[in-house]
């Protein structure tokens, strides 16, 4: 299983600290951290393409892509395609787009498979700083939960309700809440649901809040939730929230506690 690469053509590095002035100033945030990681995105799709392109300009070394969709027609309003993409790969289509679009050094890595599959074929992920769920079921968003305990890898999972009204992002590091922790009922949904509604804005609301996330997790942004709900409409209130481990979790209650490598 051969992923396709794609190689950014930088600013030249005389400009970079220009470029990276105002974002430069945000405290915490820290380019040079930036350059020396790896994001591996499960999912090229709405949420996916969304934060991908936003990462893309902040400077990662690598960025790994994953989707086995194709573009097709629907896709074109909320997700980061154009119409020539139509029938292409996904992660190979947005690769392509970043690959433009980068500021800096980027290496792009884009597998056609979905995540499983590529589990299954022995490839490792293993050099990942941090992994970007952001795919629309729950058996990969536990694949992918499973996984990031066992390297003892951050994860970022994000996903929006089937009205489009929703959003979650939820945090996973190492001896803190897992993914099982804070969405027990996720645990036994072996569904894979289709044709779900999608929309822009809360695509990029949520996008929005991921890329926070990734920051708190690669630089020193400051953040003290590791889980946030908004609904659009204002029905339920937005939630900050700071999800304690369970005990009786049945992705992680058999790891150590918190402190040190799980």
């Amino acid at each position: 299983m051969k992923p396709r690469v794609f190689r950014t053509k930088p600013l030249p590095k005389a400009q970079w600290e220009q470029v990276n002035f105002s974002q430069g100033k945000v405290s915490g945030f820290d380019l040079a951290r930036y350059q020396g990681s790896t994001i591996l995105g499960v999912g090229a799709g709405g949420i996916g393409s969304n934060v991908a392109c936003a990462l893309a300009w902040k400077g990662p070394c690598v960025i790994g892509l994953m989707d086995d969709d194709s573009v097709e027609e629907r896709n074109l309003p909320h997700q980061q395609f154009v119409k020539r993409d139509i029938g292409k790969n996904k992660a190979v289509a947005l690769g392509r787009r970043l690959s433009r679009e980068c500021l800096f050094e980027t290496k792009i890595i884009c597998w056609p498979y979905r995540f499983q599959e590529l589990l299954e074929e022995g490839v490792s992920l293993e050099h990942c700083d941090v992994i970007v769920c952001g795919v629309d079921n729950n058996p990969t968003r536990v694949a992918v939960a499973k996984y990031g305990l066992t390297h003892s890898i951050p994860v970022v999972h994000a996903a929006v309700s089937r009205d489009a009204n929703q959003l979650y992002c939820a945090i996973q590091e190492s001896g803190n809440a897992c993914f099982g922790c804070m969405f027990p009922h996720a645990l036994n949904d072996e569904s894979y649901p289709c044709n779900l509604p999608g929309i822009v804005d809360v695509l990029q609301v949520l996008a929005g809040f991921v890329v926070y996330a990734v920051d708190t997790v690669l630089c020193d942004r400051h953040r003290e939730w590791n889980l946030r709900s908004v609904f659009l409409d204002g029905s339920v209130p937005d939630a900050c929230l700071s999800i304690e481990r369970r005990a009786d979790c049945p992705l992680c209650s058999h790891l150590k506690s918190v402190g040190g490598k799980e």
